[in-house]
């Protein structure tokens, strides 16, 4: 039986386009290096349930937050799942990295704090099912 859990993310933010009103960031971060990454918590994220929590994420919320707390500020409007299996695929370098690659266009004002570097990261939240270590060996 698969049960859903809530994922939240912190985003260290990658990348501002003042210009477009992009903030761009790795959401989850599945491998460093090719060896597994686990975060601050503890937690490791694999490429197949990323996949998964990032599908259901796209369809049923898009929603960011700023530095983490406070009311939905923004909406993620693009993610790329960068699995090892995608980048081979594509023929992208990735030097050792994957996860999900995510932009998220906030409003004016918290954009500014992004682009002033006032702001440094936030954070997005999903569900995703248990899953046992066998099903994603």
């Amino acid at each position: 039986m698969t049960t859903k859990n809530q994922i939240r993310t912190n985003i260290k933010v990658t990348k501002v386009d003042a210009s477009l009103g992009l903030v761009l960031g790795w959401a989850i971060v599945c491998k460093v290096d090719g060896q597994p990454y686990f975060d601050l918590q503890g937690d490791h994220i694999p490429e197949d349930v990323m996949l998964k929590a990032a599908s259901d994420f796209m369809e049923n919320s898009r929603a960011a937050k700023a530095m983490h707390a406070g009311p939905d500020r923004g909406s993620i409007l693009f993610a790329f799942p960068m699995t090892e299996e995608i980048a081979k695929a594509y023929g992208i370098d990735t030097k050792g990295k994957y996860g999900l690659m995510v932009a998220a266009k906030f409003d004016a004002e918290v954009l500014a704090k992004f682009d002033s570097g006032e702001y440094t990261g936030f954070s997005i939240g999903g569900w995703y099912g248990d899953y046992d270590e066998e099903e994603t060996a």
